[in-house]
């Protein structure tokens, strides 16, 4: 086709860009109608915004008002710079007086603002009524009352102390029978016969022969939990015509002929001085003095009733008090025990049979035995054989 007049050729084009646009904007309607959630959300849109407008119109004029009150007046501005560790300047020092408090002596606060220490009040002395005073004449003076009974002591641990031994044989029989022997082994059949029990711990201070000073013994005796201390020995009296058995605890000698006895039994006991000073000490010990007294008297007892079945001729020397220096220094109950004259030769030849010697034993447990089982009994008094009388505690 031709085209006769321009300006009707751009007419053309513009009605057919005209009805291509009004074509393309009814598709568009025609697909994409308006849904009512839209609506709503435009609605919501729209009170959204009218807020938001509302609150920034509220900052404003609150900053205006804020600005037209700060005319005029100095501002202040902070800002964080950090610092160098040069540039910290340090702190001033500063000396504040504390005081120590303590609940004596007693502190008190001063007008120079310090404090300082004031004595504290002393109260009068309390005059002590003598009448008042506690009395142990009862127990520590009388000996109707026993210590072991009242206070229910017990035992446990016995030291047999066999005496002599190496270098000091003891006495000598006529047949050579040195006494250091023989009670060795009776110091060892007795341990046998009172462990058999199961109730005690029983030691020798030696159990060889071994040559062992008094001193030592006591030592021994000393250093573990002693409860009792039996010291065994054969005597020597060649002057006398019959055999004899004794047993001694610790005190001041009745007669001379005991004297002389300790004399020979302390030879060589290698105390100090220094350490019989402290020994003295001991003898007042009413405790210790009671529980020997008894213990050699239950020894003594059956040691003689039962050995005068052997020799009907035996002389009962009974309990007798001699200033040993082994019982002294024990701090616990001790006795010695002279079982029988190994001078006399009839006694000697029975000394060295076992089976007479494992009697000695059985006697010498015997009597032990029987002042263990009495502990807990009050001492009344002696009969003719130094055997205590008792009866049980109340």
């Amino acid at each position: 086709m031709s085209i006769r007049n321009p300006a009707e050729s751009i007419r053309m084009k513009n009605a057919i860009l005209r009805g291509v646009y009004d074509d393309n904007i009814r598709m568009t309607s025609e697909r994409h109608e308006p849904r009512p959630v839209r609506q709503q959300i435009r609605r919501k849109s729209f009170v959204l915004l009218f807020f938001l407008f509302l609150l920034a119109g509220g900052i404003s004029l609150a900053g205006i008002y804020t600005g037209w009150e700060s005319r005029g007046q100095p501002q202040k501005v902070t800002a964080t710079v950090p610092l160098q560790a040069e540039q910290m300047l340090p702190l001033p020092t500063v000396e504040v007086e504390v005081p120590v408090l303590v609940p004596f002596p007693v502190l008190q606060y001063s007008q120079q603002e310090s404090y300082i220490l004031r004595p504290p009040e002393l109260t009068q002395d309390v005059k002590l009524n003598q009448e008042q005073l506690l009395d142990y004449s009862l127990i520590l003076n009388n000996d109707e009352v026993r210590l072991s009974s009242i206070f229910g002591l017990d035992v446990q641990t016995i030291v047999i102390d066999p005496g002599h031994g190496g270098k000091d044989p003891g006495a000598i029989g006529r047949l050579g029978t040195q006494e250091k022997d023989i009670v060795l082994d009776i110091a060892k059949r007795l341990q046998h016969k009172l462990q058999e029990s199961g109730r005690y711990n029983v030691v020798l201070t030696r159990e060889t022969d071994t040559t062992m000073s008094l001193a030592d013994r006591v030592k021994f005796a000393n250093s573990g939990r002693t409860d009792l201390f039996i010291s065994l020995h054969v005597n020597a009296l060649p002057q006398k015509r019959f055999n004899v058995t004794e047993t001694y605890y610790y005190g001041p000698p009745s007669d001379p002929e005991t004297l002389k006895l300790a004399e020979q039994e302390n030879k060589g006991s290698g105390i100090l001085t220094k350490d019989f000073e402290n020994m003295i000490k001991k003898i007042g010990n009413t405790f210790k003095e009671q529980e020997s007294a008894n213990l050699a008297s239950a020894i003594q007892h059956s040691l003689f009733t039962n050995v005068k079945k052997y020799d009907k001729d035996i002389a009962d020397a009974g309990i007798k008090i001699a200033p040993f220096v082994v019982l002294l220094g024990v701090d616990a109950p001790a006795v010695l025990v002279e079982i029988s004259c190994i001078t006399k030769k009839e006694e000697e030849l029975k000394l060295n049979m076992p089976a007479y010697r494992e009697e000695i034993t059985s006697f010498l447990s015997q009597g032990t035995v029987r002042y263990l089982e009495r502990r807990n009994l009050h001492v009344l008094k002696g009969d003719e054989n130094g055997q205590k009388v008792h009866r049980k505690s109340s």
